[in-house]
């Protein structure tokens, strides 16, 4: 819109005047100036109708700018103007919705070559080629938009998610877990926090290899994600530690969860044998609480459960910010 604006703004000022109207010309170049500092200034994302919308505005505004300038200042040749039209609208509105800007652009340039004075065959030649040349570019836009989309979700994964469990990475964990947090202060209710740990994952590693020790990381992630809700969040923070946040979960709901987890990882087991983890559960009650305090009770919990041999579920109640918090081993 702008540098159109500005070619109509240009047009005028060199010879040769307008077959019919440099006002109209002028009027019409203030009003795609006009329009593109609006979208350039507007904060969001139109929807696609407003997008749309300014895409048919344009091919509008080209169409009678090249009538108006008439074949004696050149805009015979303003066809290619219509690819501007046809890259934005292959590029940001849906494949059909595309297709239809194109329609109207087809229908667009047909009425100008008519007022054009062009024979119809040349003038029928100089449609087929235009319009050929307009639906190639944009199918090749829509190509490559999807190619680079594809880039763009594939990096946002890798960004997200740990690279060898395909679970959330720690980063992503710390956001969601904010969400969830600040939803608790809009509306207090009961938030759970369970850190697991293999046992013993060290020795597994020194007796079997880190391939074997990627195996069991592959098979406890995936326990972990099989036995918790869509709703809850479920990462790996570190060598062989995992977080699972669970909104909404009180501390028998949580209990029942944890040995759950236990329970899996107990009965299951790799090519390298079986193996056992150690669950720390810290349960938050209505009051405000911060994830670093959350996530401290439930590795103390953890800790507790490895000081008592390990294989087993332990619990830390986090009470008001002054209180002491609790731990109950089972």
């Amino acid at each position: 819109m702008l540098v159109g604006g500005g070619l109509a703004g240009v047009s005028v000022a060199l010879p040769p005047a307008a077959t019919h109207s440099e006002t109209a010309v002028v009027i019409l170049g203030i009003v795609a100036i006009l329009l593109g500092a609006f979208l350039i200034r507007t904060r969001r994302t139109p929807a696609d109708g407003w997008l749309g919308a300014a895409a048919a505005l344009g091919t509008t505004l080209i169409t009678v700018a090249s009538w108006a300038g008439g074949l004696s200042t050149g805009t015979g040749a303003n066809e290619v103007l219509y690819v501007w039209v046809c890259l934005y609208a292959f590029y940001f509105l849906s494949l059909r919705h595309a297709l239809g800007q194109l329609a109207f652009v087809g229908l667009a340039y047909a009425w100008l070559l008519d007022k054009q004075g062009a024979s119809l065959e040349v003038a029928l030649n100089q449609w087929l080629v235009t319009m050929a040349t307009l639906l190639v570019a944009g199918l090749l836009v829509v190509r490559l938009g999807a190619a680079l989309r594809g880039v763009v979700s594939d990096l946002d994964q890798r960004a997200r998610h740990d690279s060898l469990t395909g679970l959330l990475n720690r980063q992503e964990f710390e956001e969601r877990a904010g969400l969830e947090l600040a939803r608790q202060r809009r509306h207090p209710g009961e938030l759970s926090l369970i850190a697991v740990d293999l046992d013993n994952f060290k020795a597994l590693n020194d007796t079997h290899g880190h391939p074997a020790g990627d195996r069991v990381l592959k098979h406890l992630s995936r326990i972990l994600d099989a036995e918790t809700r869509r709703i809850d969040a479920v990462a790996r923070v570190g060598g062989d530690e995992f977080l699972v946040l669970l909104p909404s979960s009180g501390e028998q709901q949580t209990r029942n969860v944890a040995e759950r987890l236990l329970e899996a990882a107990r009965s299951s087991g790799t090519a390298e044998g079986a193996f056992s983890v150690s669950l720390g559960v810290a349960v938050a009650g209505p009051d405000p609480v911060t994830l670093l305090k959350l996530w401290a009770a439930a590795d103390e919990a953890l800790y507790a459960a490895k000081r008592a041999g390990g294989d087993r579920v332990a619990i830390a109640r986090v009470a008001r910010p002054r209180a002491a918090d609790t731990v109950a081993v089972h």
